[in-house]
């Protein structure tokens, strides 16, 4: 269910994502970022590595909105959620990681890219919540 728009790919309200842009190329472990669509970026690693990424400011990222962006975009290495208001469902999460995929919010994404499964990455009360559902 999108915050702000009802139709992929659920685009912030200011139609762009200048601050991710912005924190991508500020940060150490990135040596490019580019946009190839809306909401869509290819992020360079300093390893090689090639991330396809998509950012959205859905209101629920759930497994449906995760095969309709793969529909239209084909495989991502990871989703990203804008904005604080919107988030995504801890049961996608955990499906999304055994196919090496991450989905986090930005300040996350700035955090797994650090490790080199970047995937695997868990916030402090994601790993409670984890350890609380038996997943880990």
């Amino acid at each position: 269910m999108p915050a702000h728009n009802e139709n992929f790919p659920w685009m912030s309200y200011y139609r762009n994502y200048n601050f991710f842009e912005q924190r991508m190329t500020e940060h150490s472990k990135v040596s490019s970022c580019q946009k190839l669509d809306a909401g869509l970026y290819s992020i360079e690693l300093n390893t090689g590595k090639k991330l396809n990424v998509f950012i959205c400011e859905c209101y629920s990222f759930g497994t449906a909105e995760y095969v309709e962006s793969c529909e239209n975009y084909g495989a991502l290495d990871a989703v990203i959620i804008s904005s604080n208001w919107c988030g995504y469902s801890l049961e996608l999460k955990r499906d999304c990681m055994a196919d090496q995929v991450g989905i986090f919010d930005i300040g996350g994404f700035m955090a797994a890219i650090n490790q080199r499964e970047y995937w695997t990455y868990l916030t402090d009360y994601e790993k409670d919540k984890f350890k609380e559902y038996g997943w880990s």
